[in-house]
């Protein structure tokens, strides 16, 4: 008899959310058209806005697979 895990944290939970939503066919169009919009911009701060965006989509992914073999 195994335990049902606990339920995820507000902020997990929104993260999950957020994974949901990128790997989406939507979300994914939608993330690569800012991505996109924002090198396109011909300014630092944009670049370092694209860097992020995009380093926080690995992240969300990452924590959203990661949950996802905790809970098989």
């Amino acid at each position: 008899m195994t335990d049902a895990p606990p339920p995820p944290s507000p902020f997990l939970r929104a993260v999950l959310r957020a994974d949901a939503f990128a790997v989406s066919t939507a979300g994914t169009m939608t993330l690569t058209i800012v991505l996109l919009t924002l090198l396109f911009i011909d300014s630092v701060v944009a670049v370092v806005a694209a860097v992020v965006v995009f380093a926080a989509w690995i992240a969300v992914g990452w924590t959203g697979r990661r949950y996802e073999r905790m809970n098989r």
